[in-house]
């Protein structure tokens, strides 16, 4: 799991400093204190630090200034100015240089609020570095790509790849294992050697991935029935099959220690190592038998194909070829013209040229539309040469990163909304909210009317619906690293956070689901706010009653034993601001389908057996 933010809280008012580092102490966030601007940079150079909470009028560097000081360092480091001097110009001041968000101590629940976008900006800032990374992660394996292909032997493959597990892939024990005679072989010095008899292909992990030669992620041996490690101390390992050959694995002391990801570029990897082993097996050159070049074709999930100088397809591998929906032998002859767009068609013939005019391997993206359905692929070309020395034509291979681009896409959107809305409620609503506030104080010294608690009720409405609208912003669409949770005790640590008064809480039974705990704790919380707000409004005396259990089939439900939901807000229930509280900002129940949907589950309305509302969730 990721480790506790870790804030550095500058204040030249040592106390204030003090005072703000303790509160998110107590919230679960590692913080340092700095009292100047220099304190503060000394303390970013010594180690890790996830945001900088900073005031703006400080002795010798202000807000200002060290903000631009750190954007020097990080342009994306959040930074929040947490001041109590503050102006609408000194917040347009900090905008234009580029801070994350712009709070004021002294307005009503700073702190609280100071800790949702915290916690907000350095799970945005640390998305985007693993983002980074896995992208970083995959240019490097294709750089690899073109060493393992060029290798003259098993050996070089072997210690080509475990190099690029160790520093690409960040897999600090790993080894590749060749089948002889029925048990695991350990090659080269570079791979982990098991403590006593070598593991046979009827055991372990090991074992299961080469049998039925399919990917395997053990998230914790204990809980695996496969898993029967010789090294006890080692409590997780990703193990991918090489083909025919034997199983990339790579193992580690921690439970949790790799992920979907970590797996995906293990496949991308050792479909590389499959295919330099499968040449290395051959016995003539590749460009002179399509016999030979099949053997390797045949052992990867990329798309591999040779093509003339006049972009006519010589051989492609099944993958490709069931990708174009042909038979064996139709795509031979054929150009990319006569098999997809003409746009994306133009795009790849012009990538084929160029990797034959520098006479070198080029790595490129590339989109290409299949039966309707825009794919994106990141392609290794390399030329081929005759006998003579003069170019025939091209070999290329293009991985599907697809899904990896999406993910891309996804976190620009969500940033670019973040950045919208963070700037709407910070400034351009939460300042005149604000001036709206001071006036009525000024007037509430003058003037006793009963109107005016009206209108400082409006004000907190609308403070509500600002709160709302950017948590829906920012929450829901983004889940973190999920974990096996039992419903049971998220359920009850969810009833002690909200304010239940009379209501009790009952718990028929338990199971567990693959979540992200604090955004499941949330839909429990929504949920209790909405019975205990909507369940009972016509009779004050009722003890309301909420009750969680399972479903028949995978997930579980919140249901109550109120007056059940309006027939006029049943369609739109989950909508955004649809509230039949009018009291109620409407932003509730639809933070409670976003973070559902964001787990990849559903959420429905039904009538509970008491004839309130039941919530429905299925995993």
């Amino acid at each position: 799991m990721p480790d506790d933010p870790r804030v550095l809280c500058v204040d030249d008012d040592r106390d204030t400093a003090r005072m703000t580092a303790e509160y998110l102490q107590a919230a679960g966030i590692d913080c340092l204190v700095a009292t100047n601007g220099e304190d503060a940079l000394a303390r970013l150079d010594e180690g890790r630090v996830d945001c900088v909470v900073s005031d703006y009028e400080m002795a010798g560097m202000d807000g200002i200034e060290l903000l631009e000081a750190v954007r020097e360092r990080d342009d994306r480091l959040p930074f929040i100015m947490f001041t109590g001097q503050g102006s609408e110009s000194v917040a347009s001041e900090a905008i234009t240089a580029g801070v994350t968000d712009y709070l004021r101590r002294t307005d009503a629940g700073a702190r609280q609020l100071l800790r949702r976008r915290i916690m907000n900006a350095v799970d945005q800032y640390r998305a985007e570095r693993g983002l980074e990374d896995t992208r970083g992660r995959l240019e490097g394996l294709h750089h690899h790509a073109v060493a393992l292909a060029g290798a003259h032997d098993r050996e070089t493959v072997v210690d080509q790849a475990l190099v690029a597990a160790e520093r690409i892939l960040d897999f600090d024990v790993s080894g590749v294992y060749v089948v002889e005679d029925g048990t695991f072989v350990p090659q080269t010095d570079r791979s982990y050697r098991p403590a006593g008899d070598l593991p046979t292909v009827d055991d372990g992990v090991l074992g299961r991935t080469y049998r039925e030669r399919e990917s395997v992620l053990v998230r914790n041996v204990l809980e695996d029935v496969t898993a029967e490690p010789d090294q006890p101390e080692f409590r997780s390992a990703v193990s991918v099959p090489i083909g025919r050959y034997g199983v990339f694995q790579a193992i580690s002391e921690e439970p949790n220690a790799f992920s979907e990801t970590d797996k995906e570029l293990a496949e991308l990897l050792v479909t590389h190592v499959t295919q330099a082993f499968d040449r290395l097996e051959s016995e003539s050159d590749l460009r002179r038998t399509n016999e030979q070049l099949r053997a390797i074709l045949d052992n990867t999930t990329a798309n591999i194909y040779i093509k003339g100088l006049d972009g006519r397809y010589q051989l492609i591998n099944d993958r490709f070829r069931e990708l174009l929906g042909l038979e064996p032998g139709e795509a031979v002859g054929r150009t990319d013209f006569e098999l997809q767009d003409e746009e994306y068609a133009e795009e790849v013939r012009e990538n084929d040229q160029l990797a034959v005019e520098r006479g070198e391997p080029i790595q490129i993206e590339e989109t290409g539309e299949f039966e309707g359905d825009e794919r994106i692929y990141y392609s290794v070309k390399v030329p081929l040469y005759g006998d003579d020395g003069a170019p025939v034509g091209v070999c290329g291979i293009s991985s599907d990163i697809t899904e990896l681009k999406e993910r891309e896409r996804e976190l620009e959107r969500q940033k670019e909304r973040l950045d919208e809305f963070a700037h709407l409620v910070s400034h351009d609503l939460r300042s005149p909210l604000s001036v709206a506030r001071g006036y009525l104080d000024l007037v509430r010294d003058e003037v006793d009317h009963e109107h005016l608690t009206e209108i400082a009720n409006a004000h907190d409405r609308m403070e509500n619906i600002i709160d709302g609208v950017l948590t829906l912003a920012r929450e829901g669409r983004e889940i973190g690293e999920r974990y096996p949770v039992s419903v049971e005790a998220v359920a009850r640590g969810a009833w002690g956070n909200v304010d239940s008064g009379a209501a009790t809480l009952s718990v028929v039974d338990d199971t567990t689901v693959d979540a992200d705990r604090d955004r499941l704790l949330q839909v429990f919380e929504n949920l209790y706010r909405n019975a205990l707000a909507h369940a009972l409004p016509d009779d004050a005396d009722r003890v309301l009653t909420v009750t969680v259990g399972t479903l028949a089939t995978s997930g579980f439900y919140v249901a109550d034993d109120g007056d059940g939901v309006p027939a006029s807000v049943r369609d739109g229930l989950f909508d955004p601001g649809q509230s039949s509280d009018p009291n109620g900002t409407g932003f509730g129940l639809a933070i409670v389908e976003r973070v559902v949907s964001a787990h990849g589950w559903t959420v429905e309305l039904a009538d509970s057996a008491d004839g309130g509302a039941r919530f429905e969730i299925r995993t």
